[in-house]
């Protein structure tokens, strides 16, 4: 086995062992046959779920994920060529009551319409089947891709200031294109409104109460340039212990319930 594939395989081995862990710890069962990786990267969760022999598969809404996914099945396992399924962000690829449990990990921050994606996840899950979402969580204060704290709901027009100030600027374009706010709250609002029960939400309390503050009297690109500069003369930070995470189930309904 090459270094490179060793460490592929590794990676994603690891990853959905964590992930059996925690669905035994929050659903006190196994995670069944088909599975979902709702934003798969470039496919380690995938193949890993495959080698221990599930019907996985995994979606992404871009061309270069596909290519990356499709490359290392080549290179590395040829039966997760066709677990990747494109998605357009409208419509999952799948039939109604299709899995058992659905997997998403540091995906929706990136989502721009939750509501679709979660009403997808709430079709194509079978009645008793779980979902584990893990992101960014807007009240932990804090941007994962920068590692850096950032004021909750932080006008867009304000980013490229802020990260200006906070000596990132380089990210200014991946920030605003790419990246939104969410909370558990939302995620949980969305999956209850779809008839979804929700075991589990985190985190509990707004990370940095200072910077909301602070945040909220920024409203010119001046201001929210001081601010980055203030808070990276702060560093170094400390990442928030939680995201957010939330587990769910969908309910078993028989005839005449």
């Amino acid at each position: 086995m090459t270094d490179s594939r060793s460490k592929f395989l590794s990676e994603g081995d690891k990853r959905f062992r964590l992930y059996k862990r925690e669905h035994q710890n929050a659903f006190n069962r196994g995670v069944g046959k088909r599975l979902l990786d709702f934003g798969c990267g470039e496919g380690r969760f995938v193949f890993a779920a495959l080698r221990n022999g599930h019907e996985a598969y995994g979606v992404e809404v871009d061309d270069e994920r596909e290519r990356q996914f499709v490359q290392n099945a080549e290179r590395f396992q040829n039966d997760a060529r066709n677990a990747f399924y494109k998605y357009d962000g409208l419509l999952l690829p799948f039939e109604n009551e299709y899995f058992d449990s659905i997997y998403s990990w540091f995906v929706f921050e990136h989502v721009e319409s939750p509501q679709t994606s979660l009403r997808e996840i709430a079709r194509v899950l079978k009645p008793g089947g779980t979902i584990i979402i893990h992101a960014d969580d807007v009240k932990n204060c804090w941007d994962g891709h920068f590692s850096a704290p950032i004021p909750p709901y932080l006008p867009k027009k304000f980013i490229p200031a802020y990260l200006e100030g906070l000596g990132k600027k380089e990210l200014i374009d991946f920030i605003i294109s790419s990246v939104v706010y969410i909370s558990a709250e939302d995620v949980q609002n969305i999956l209850v409104t779809l008839g979804l029960d929700v075991a589990y939400l985190g985190p509990k309390k707004v990370a940095n109460p200072a910077l909301v503050r602070e945040g909220l009297n920024v409203d010119n690109e001046a201001s929210a340039r001081r601010l980055g500069e203030k808070v990276r003369n702060a560093a170094p930070f400390i990442s928030p212990i939680e995201n957010l995470i939330l587990y769910a189930t969908k309910p078993n309904v028989g005839p005449g319930k």
